[in-house]
């Protein structure tokens, strides 16, 4: 049985990284629970831009202002504006011709609060950081890597507006799918990231477990196939997928349609939801085999526990796709993005426990 214990030992933990200063225990607490509180804000963010494409109300915030959109309208005369220029993209004749002011008001407010979430990440990552570099408690080595996290973050909100600005083009009332999946994978990377960060700083020594090489490949290329999937389901989300679902057209039933793949993997919302559909089958099946075989292996406790966590997770995100296709609601949709953020969140975790696997 591999054992869990062939770690660095105490002693040489403390010689290593030192019990005062940055890198003290304290201190790396510390950093790491900030981190984790970012990494969480970045998975509600999902769940805020899920609700906020599905219901479509992405479009309706019609100008980028980083700073001054910080405020909502904050009277009749400021609303009227913000409606008036609403009423000039093609979402709102193709779909809310005659919509009044209340009608725009639930379609603004969802935009609004996934923007200022957005801020607020920023603020969250950019004031400690501040802080915790004046007062010495985050280690030098990590102040330019969080440094360039926190302008990758603001280039994801310009992404979001380049995402956001292809839905006012002529007969238009959505944005591109493929601007929506970079906005999605920029989110997914900085999640990574950020979670990644944490963990090493946590507990920076990786333990030595003998015999797990081979697990960690498998790891990484459920890792890289549950990717793919989720690239499949920001191209369903981006076509409002769940609206195209019919059992009399045999769209979504999980047979491909006719003439595929010689007739186009991205031509039609049947072609694209089976896409969407067999790489979540791959991802799964890589996922649950996954697990099995870390049992099956007898694992060490700290990955045993890993691999059950992310095998319970791909059942229910199973369970979420079906039942968001079939019932065509949108609430459902977004649980089933935010729980592929979590199974990914899982399989980094692996992957972190994993890292210093041998043999």
């Amino acid at each position: 049985m591999p054992s869990d214990t062939t770690g660095p030992t105490a002693g040489s933990f403390a010689n290593t990284y030192p019990v005062s200063g940055a890198a003290s225990q304290a201190n790396r607490k510390l950093v790491s629970n900030w981190l984790f509180l970012l990494a969480f804000m970045i998975w509600v963010m999902v769940g805020i831009g899920g609700y906020t494409r599905d219901s479509g109300s992405g479009l309706s915030i019609m100008k980028w202002e980083p700073i001054i959109g910080v405020l909502p309208p904050l009277s009749q005369d400021a609303w009227n504006k913000v409606f008036a220029l609403y009423k000039t993209i093609p979402q709102y004749h193709l779909e809310h011709q005659g919509m009044d002011l209340a009608g725009f008001q639930k379609l603004f407010w969802p935009e609004y609060i996934h923007r200022l979430w957005g801020r607020l990440m920023g603020a969250v990552l950019l004031l400690p950081l501040i802080l915790f570099t004046l007062t010495g408690r985050i280690e030098k080595r990590l102040i330019p890597w969080l440094v360039l996290l926190f302008l990758l973050g603001g280039l994801q909100g310009f992404i979001g507006w380049f995402m956001v600005s292809s839905g006012f083009r002529a007969d238009s009332i959505a944005v591109e799918g493929w601007r929506l999946s970079l906005h999605f994978f920029g989110a997914m990377f900085l999640f990574g990231a950020v979670l990644w960060t944490a963990l090493v700083v946590r507990a920076p020594e990786p333990v030595r477990y003998e015999g797990m090489r081979g697990l960690r490949r498998h790891t990484l290329m459920a890792f890289l196939l549950l990717l793919l999937a989720m690239w499949g389901g920001t191209m369903v989300s981006g076509i409002h997928g769940i609206a195209d679902f019919s059992m009399a057209k045999n769209i979504g039933t999980g047979a491909p349609p006719p003439g595929w793949p010689m007739s186009g993997l991205l031509n039609s919302a049947a072609a694209i939801i089976f896409g969407h559909q067999l790489l979540a089958v791959l991802a799964a099946v890589a996922i649950l085999s996954l697990t099995v075989r870390a049992l099956r292996g007898e694992a060490p406790g700290p990955v045993r526990d890993g691999a059950l966590l992310v095998g319970g997770l791909v059942i229910l995100q199973f369970v979420l796709g079906v039942t968001a296709l079939v019932s065509g609601r949108i609430d459902i949709g977004v649980v089933h993005q935010m729980n592929a953020v979590l199974l990914l969140g899982g399989l980094l975790l692996m992957l972190y426990r994993l890292r210093g696997a041998a043999r």
